[in-house]
């Protein structure tokens, strides 16, 4: 296609999409107060994440920003819905999950309801609501994470009715619970149910009464649409599997199209995005992208994919269409995509993570850290054209507009800005967290920007440096030199999905990034060139292999690697006992093979013998090691037994399980192990058949199904040996309840977790927290625990250098 091609198409699709994608007000009360400068519900009068709003942004290089007011709320996730001078969200207020009304001019609270008890976030969710709350015909519809579907009058926030999806519609609720936000369509209330009835189901708004429901696809947090297409509106809703064209008016489905997409960034979030003409742009997948156009032949609505890229891919946020190019975040990058290519335009750091909206042809964009941008929407590159810090805290939800005003919550704020000349706003309060302080490192940052021959300056530096990355007054400088434009680091020291830029000195291709550590801290690192390319650091000669983390420091559920680079600061003490064992010393390892019923699988297992058994009677201890391959061969436990039987620890036998269960799905995995796996072990070996000579042990996503084993039956597994476990899907009420029904039962523990645990800031979830509050609870229910927090990351390269105080905890030598 050429570029005038191109052009003419991007004019096209602005015309029509002007036409296309408008209210249908005309044949319901329930839409027809809805004008061009209100935001009813989610993503705006279109759920195109645009504003109809013109003349807002008179003059680019003087819009300003400022706080029209601010009020103190709760955690959640709904944004805001603005008509008729009413501010509407959701969120917790500790008790109960709550709607509230908010005076659009002042402020002031108007009114509040409790849709229902607080939803306690897990799993990396935040507390609180997720639907967006809808405004129609004098009527606020919502839906309440454990699935009560209301109305409520907007003057009063009085009940009008109310629904239960999972009591009255046999639907089942998703893990995070119900986030479908509610649309109004020809005076139909359209919800995304994902029920046995349907996914997609169609309300009397007056009553509540369900009209129809249609689908037969899995529902998780996707919200519908209004389109045209080929002149006929309808509503475009997303399942798991499929794309559903629907007439609103009957429920009868129009078309479908299987998306063939998968993930929770990807099509179990899914939001259609019009981009162009009978195109929808798709972020079907975690780790990639689509457009399809829509075609007709012989009546027949069918769909055709023109490309699939990695240019927008693994986030939360809805793009937003303009001029024929797609806005969007690709992991936390700002980027801008032809949406007729799928080729990227740009990508830029600034201004952070966040959600957008378009306005009068500009982006607004609200950051995770509270801080709101107007962005210019052009494919020349990114440019902030005013910016302002309104929150301190944690934001997660796209921005509203209405009546010339910017109207964004956080965490525990909500506020309205108000958009004004550029002399009388704020800008964005900045913090240099990169000031390495008075250190013989910043003695150097100041002599090469002083220096005329800057170049020469850093060559001296690099060549009196005999390691790096650089260490010294409790501080590590990552630095880098060489090709690139945007330099960043990830580190377990910041956690899953996140990185810090590198600072570039001025006049060099020198970068750094400092950080203050423990004395006795050790981490792995990685840099990434220019988004893409991820290096270990090339003068540092200490690397190791992570499956914890993938690219862009995402976690990894696949165990696919990546190779790291890592440090210790002056404090750390290397492990003594990965050396190579005399031969004196040596086990025995033979193989067998479990014929599970319960899974359905054949098990392999590697079972370690210590040295002498052969020639032995005595019965021994037995450790079960969950994720069994993967500790022999990156936790080396073989030569950690070799080393440390005799030494440190009595004799054991260790079962290596070669089988990873599903992630989430510690249950059916621990059933085969009491039922089965032990069992069999007992018959074919020496063991001592009680709970005190059995030890279930894991790291990781495998510590999960070493508590797992431990609690499922009582009297089987004495012993519990974690390190790290990722513990999702096992809240703290769970552990209670399964540490409750052990009653009196003996059980030793070994749990540890890094300072620099998998975690993401970002995203509520922290596996160091969970395994200290799991700690916590065990010494409050009797059980003493040894270990703790220790000031290292994640992964083998860090639990490997502590097997022998897990084993000597567990194993003690008599």
């Amino acid at each position: 296609m050429s570029l005038d091609d191109s052009q003419k198409l991007a004019r096209r699709g602005r015309i029509v999409c002007s036409v296309l994608f408008s209210v249908f007000a005309a044949s319901s009360g329930f839409e027809s107060t809805v004008t061009a400068a209100d935001w009813p519900g989610f993503r705006g009068r279109n759920v195109d994440g645009v504003s109809t709003e013109r003349n807002v942004f008179s003059n680019d290089s003087a819009i300003g920003l400022e706080i029209a007011w601010k009020r103190p709320i709760g955690s959640g996730y709904s944004s805001v819905a603005v008509v008729d001078g009413f501010v509407v969200t959701g969120f917790s207020d500790g008790t109960s999950d709550v709607i509230v009304a908010f005076n659009e001019t002042s402020g002031e609270e108007r009114w509040r309801f409790a849709m229902d008890k607080t939803y306690v976030g897990h799993d990396g969710s935040h507390t609180g609501p997720i639907a967006t709350p809808l405004i129609a015909g004098g009527r606020v519809f919502g839906l309440a994470p454990r699935g009560r579907l209301f109305a409520l009058d907007l003057s009063s926030g009085s009940l009008v009715w109310s629904t239960s999806l999972v009591d009255d519609h046999l639907a089942a609720k998703p893990h995070y619970g119900f986030s479908a936000s509610p649309l109004m369509h020809n005076g139909v209330l359209i919800v995304e149910i994902g029920s046995q009835v349907g996914a997609v189901a169609g309300f009397d708004p007056a009553s509540g009464k369900r009209l129809w429901a249609v689908g037969q696809d899995g529902v998780q947090y996707q919200s519908p649409i209004p389109l045209t297409v080929f002149g006929r509106p309808q509503v475009v809703a997303t399942g798991n599997k499929k794309i559903m064209g629907i007439d609103s008016s009957n429920g009868k489905v129009l078309w479908d199209y299987a998306h063939g997409g998968a993930g929770p960034r990807g099509a179990m979030s899914l939001v259609p995005v019009p981009a162009g003409v009978d195109r929808l742009f798709l972020a079907f997948k975690d780790n990639a992208s689509t457009v399809v156009k829509l075609t007709r032949e012989a009546g027949k609505v069918e769909g055709k994919q023109l490309w699939e890229s990695r240019s927008i891919r693994n986030s939360y946020n809805v793009p937003v269409y303009h001029d024929g190019y797609v806005y969007a975040y690709s992991s936390r990058f700002l980027t801008c995509v032809d949406a007729v290519t799928g080729e990227s335009k740009w990508r830029s750091r600034k201004p952070g993570d966040g959600f957008t909206i378009l306005v009068d042809g500009r982006l607004v964009v609200l950051t995770k850290h509270g801080s709101v941008h107007v962005v210019a929407a052009s494919p020349d590159g990114y440019e902030d054209l005013a910016s302002l810090t309104v929150f301190e805290d944690m934001a997660w939800s796209p921005p509203a507009f209405a009546n010339g005003h910017i109207v964004v919550r956080g965490l525990k704020e909500i506020a309205r800005v108000r958009v004004r000349s550029a002399a009388t706003a704020s800008v964005v309060k900045r913090s240099d967290k990169d000031v390495p302080g008075r250190t013989r490192f910043a003695h150097f940052l100041a002599e090469v920007a002083s220096a005329t021959d800057k170049g020469a300056t850093v060559d001296r530096f690099m060549n009196d440096k005999k390691h790096f990355p650089i260490i010294e007054d409790g501080r590590v400088h990552f630095v880098y030199r060489g090709p690139g434009n945007d330099i960043a680091v990830g580190s377990d020291i910041f956690g899953a999905r996140q990185e810090r830029a590198m600072t570039r000195v001025a006049g060099t291709d020198f970068f750094y990034c400092s950080e203050p550590l423990d004395d006795d801290t050790r981490a792995n690192y990685v840099f990434i060139r220019d988004f893409e390319d991820h290096l270990i650091d090339p003068l540092n000669p200490r690397t190791t292999t992570t499956v914890v983390y993938g690219k862009e420091m995402e976690m990894s559920f696949s165990g696919q690697a990546m190779d790291m680079s890592w440090f210790a600061m002056p404090k750390w003490k290397a492990p003594d006992f990965l050396g190579t064992p005399d031969a004196s010393r040596r086990g025995t390892i033979t193989r067998q093979k479990l014929a599970s019923k319960l899974e359905g699988v054949d098990v392999s297992l590697k079972v370690y013998l210590p040295a002498g058994y052969e020639k032995s009677t005595k019965k021994y201890p037995v450790a079960y090691v969950h994720g069994g391959m993967i500790a022999l061969e990156r936790g080396e436990w073989q030569r950690v037994l070799d080393n440390l039987i005799g030494s440190r620890i009595e004799p054991i036998i260790a079962v290596f399980v070669n089988y990873l269960p599903p992630p989430f799905r510690p249950n059916k995995y621990s059933q085969m192990f009491v039922e089965e796996l032990v069992p069999f072990i007992d018959k074919n070996y020496r063991t001592i058949d009680s709970p005190s000579g059995r030890a279930s042990i894991g790291a990781g996503f495998t510590g999960a199904s070493a508590v797992a084993c431990t609690f499922q039956k009582p009297h089987v597994i004495g012993k519990l040996g974690c390190q790290s476990p990722v513990m999702f899907g096992m809240s703290n009420e769970h552990l209670e309840t399964e540490l409750t029904s052990l009653g009196g039962k003996t059980l030793d523990v070994y749990l540890e977790w890094g300072k620099y645990d998998l975690r993401n800031p970002d995203e509520a979830w922290d596996m160091g927290k969970q395994s200290a509050e799991f700690a916590e609870l065990l010494n409050r229910k009797g059980r003493q625990v040894e270990g703790g927090e220790v000031h290292d990351g994640t992964g083998w390269s860090s639990w490997r250098n502590r097997t022998d105080l897990l084993l000597a905890a567990l194993f003690p030598k008599r």
